[in-house]
């Protein structure tokens, strides 16, 4: 591929990432963002509860990049915010009570547009408070937590900063995509892992969201989780299965054995199986 930017392409597969601000406290980081992702050809911007909005600093911040404050989606919780999305990434700076997958921002771009270019999924990008990031709930929520790997001595970034890293990093990975589709021999080493589609489509954030009730109650029903005292059981859940990513036919298989567990512990399959069976030892009328 020539080093002439195709920006159509990058910007197609762009589409696809969404940059998310929690609670945003000052509208200028508002309109850095947008200046950020305008820069680099991002152009979904969703805002969860902003504190101030609209405001003239995002207008004034958002210098050449108004057409994207046209295109700002507000949502009240960071559920909505990401309920169609297949891949999420949470921001964090600090360890947490839990480890969870963790990710540099180079490889956390490269993994989203893999995802993008050979399945389609919808990537989100979280971005917390300016004061004190995601709380532990929020990072729940996502596949892999992303850091950006700043100097030890100062690592201190503005969050429309940090988005500005991370956008980069977002299209670096575009155009190195483009680049091996468009060039045989860069193919050519493209790993298996790279290289491999699925053949179902994978669930999105909405419907693990019924997943992990369905799976706690489950467990509380056998009177393997106290559901008053679960320790850190639901968080080891989310882990597992959202650094997995099911997709459809595993997402309802998996459910169908819950539900089957559910319905052995409290009889209630007994009874029916028992039915049935009455019912073809009856004799023919």
């Amino acid at each position: 591929m020539s080093h002439q930017f195709d920006n159509a392409a990058v910007s197609a597969h762009l589409s696809h990432v969404r940059i998310v601000m929690v609670n945003t406290t000052l509208p200028a980081n508002i309109g850095s963002a947008l200046r950020a992702m305008k820069t680099m050809g991002l152009s979904k911007l969703v805002l969860v509860e902003p504190k101030t909005y609209p405001h003239p600093d995002i207008d004034a911040l958002a210098a050449g990049a108004a057409d994207l404050i046209e295109q700002i989606e507000i949502v009240p919780t960071l559920e909505e915010a990401i309920k169609d999305c297949h891949l999420v990434f949470g921001t964090s700076a600090r360890s947490r009570t839990i480890p969870w997958p963790l990710l540099d921002a180079r490889p956390a771009a490269e993994k989203s547009l893999q995802a993008v270019v050979q399945d389609k999924q919808e990537i989100a990008i979280i971005f917390g408070r300016e004061d004190r990031g995601l709380t532990n709930e929020e990072l729940a929520m996502a596949n892999y937590h992303v850091t950006i790997p700043v100097n030890s001595d100062y690592g201190v970034l503005n969050v429309a900063q940090a988005i500005q890293v991370i956008c980069y990093e977002m299209r670096m990975a575009a155009l190195n995509f483009i680049d091996k589709i468009e060039d045989p021999e860069a193919t050519m080493h493209v790993t298996e892992q790279e290289s491999m589609h699925w053949d179902e489509p994978l669930v999105t954030h909405a419907q693990m969201e019924q997943f992990y009730p369905h799976i706690e109650k489950m467990l509380a029903d056998i009177e393997f989780m106290d559901p008053q005292n679960p320790r850190l059981l639901p968080l080891r859940l989310r882990r597992l299965f959202g650094r997995i990513q099911l997709d459809k036919m595993e997402y309802h298989l998996l459910r169908g054995i819950f539900s089957r567990v559910q319905a052995m512990n409290d009889g209630t399959w007994k009874q029916s199986t028992k039915k049935s069976a009455d019912k073809e030892n009856q004799p023919d009328a």
